[in-house]
């Protein structure tokens, strides 16, 4: 339909036939209805998961911020080296009881290695 037989259309339908007072009375009635707010439903959602994610998330950030200022760079590097140092001497001693190994002893709860000292 183009705008021509819309128009030819609109044209032909004839107008409602009403009072005097209702023409008079029409302007205030529309805007009495533009003034007053539709009324909003809302769905009610399940906000409690995203609530506990956001919560969840907001406090591990400050954890990790608290913990980088309390420890500062340098203590941490220097907990590292440390950690690596230990590892490094269990490595060495455990190396050490390896080549100390020499005989097997038997007793009630069976076969077990017998630690030599180094002579």
């Amino acid at each position: 339909m183009n705008d021509f037989d819309l128009e030819s259309k609109l044209r032909s339908v004839p107008v409602p036939s009403r009072e005097e007072d209702y023409w008079e009375s029409f302007p205030q009635r529309v805007r009495t209805q533009m003034q007053r707010p539709a009324p909003v439903t809302r769905t009610r959602r399940e906000t409690w998961p995203l609530r506990l994610a956001w919560g969840g998330s907001i406090a591990f950030a400050c954890l990790v911020v608290s913990l980088t200022v309390w420890c500062g760079p340098e203590q941490m590097t220097h907990t590292a080296s440390a950690a690596l140092m230990q590892h490094g001497k269990s490595f060495r001693e455990l190396a050490k009881i390896s080549n100390h190994l020499r005989t097997l002893l038997q007793d009630e709860h069976g076969l077990h290695y017998l630690v030599a000292d180094q002579e």
